[in-house]
């Protein structure tokens, strides 16, 4: 019995120990200097948009100064701080084993650059965050233009079209083929997004960002089974918006009607393209004129023969 309490109270003993030597190194540690700071950042993109000099400036400036006792030094300030940075995503703040600050960052990933209408520009995450643009740095993303507000808060229209470029720019983004294939995309109040193409004329209309996979298997097809046949400057106009069709419109032509003229996505349904040789016909008056001047005369012919 006697012997049990004694391995009892040297397990305490350990324990008080232990806790003891932990208290102290940590005060000890409280009281020791920073002695530097390290920025990691981890992005999904090729460029670079945080500066990361930069970002050692901020932690600085919001009480982080390497040479200052670790207690003294504020991590919730420094990360409130870095938050302002609409770059910066996630944050992880802590001290190593050798006193320096490590600052592990996550940037944000921009899927797209939007231009409006009074050519202010910037970026967007897929959050549909707003983004600042660097001037320097340019990524090869989706462009968007035609945006109709410059303002930070949006009404619902606005951000509705933002919520649209959005899922178009993320579609893009990860298709090889299309990616490279759309130069820019436009957006109309009238016509909605159009695409841009970086090799032909055509404007491809595609609406809204809705049902997009199927939007651009139709426009693919369209590609191999049409454009391939007759050359990129066939057609001025393509418009796949309408469910389970391809509208387009042969170059020199222009589309009248807003509805689709043709209900079919097969290369049959599609008009040919226009040629030299077309010519325009007679209009409806000039074919009854004549027919109304020989039904005047039959009459006459008639009574001369029974006067006879």
């Amino acid at each position: 019995m006697i012997k049990k309490k004694l391995i009892l109270i040297v397990w305490l003993l350990l324990g008080f120990g232990a806790m003891a030597l932990f208290f102290i190194g940590a005060s000890s540690k409280q009281d020791k200097p920073c002695k530097g700071i390290n920025v990691e950042v981890s992005r999904k993109a090729k460029q670079v948009f945080t500066d990361v000099q930069g970002i050692k400036q901020n932690i600085a400036e919001a009480g982080g100064k390497p040479g200052l006792p670790i207690g003294q030094i504020n991590l919730s300030q420094i990360e409130q701080t870095l938050k302002l940075n609409p770059w910066i995503s996630h944050i992880k703040l802590y001290f190593d084993n050798d006193q320096v600050l490590q600052a592990s960052l996550e940037e944000n990933d921009p899927i797209a650059r939007v231009f409006t209408i009074t050519g202010k520009s910037f970026y967007l995450d897929s959050g549909a965050h707003f983004l600042p643009t660097n001037r320097n740095i340019v990524a090869r993303i989706p462009v968007f233009t035609g945006f109709p507000s410059d303002k930070t808060i949006l009404s619902r229209p606005d951000s509705a079209i933002l919520r649209d470029m959005c899922a178009i720019a993320a579609f893009v983004i990860n298709d090889t083929f299309w990616n490279s294939f759309i130069a820019q995309i436009n957006y109309s109040p009238e016509d909605g997004f159009e695409i841009l193409p970086t090799i032909g004329d055509q404007i491809i209309r595609i609406g809204n960002g809705e049902a997009l996979e199927s939007k651009f298997n139709r426009l693919y097809s369209f590609y191999r089974q049409v454009i391939a046949k007759t050359g990129l400057d066939a057609y001025s106009q393509i418009d796949v918006q309408y469910q389970g069709q391809v509208v387009a419109t042969p170059a020199g032509k222009t589309a009248h009607v807003p509805h689709p003229l043709v209900t079919t996505s097969k290369s049959t349904g599609i008009p040919p393209p226009a040629t030299s040789k077309a010519t325009s016909q007679p209009t409806p008056k000039a074919v009854m004129r004549p027919a109304k001047k020989t039904i005047k005369k039959l009459p006459k012919q008639k009574q001369l023969k029974n006067h006879k």
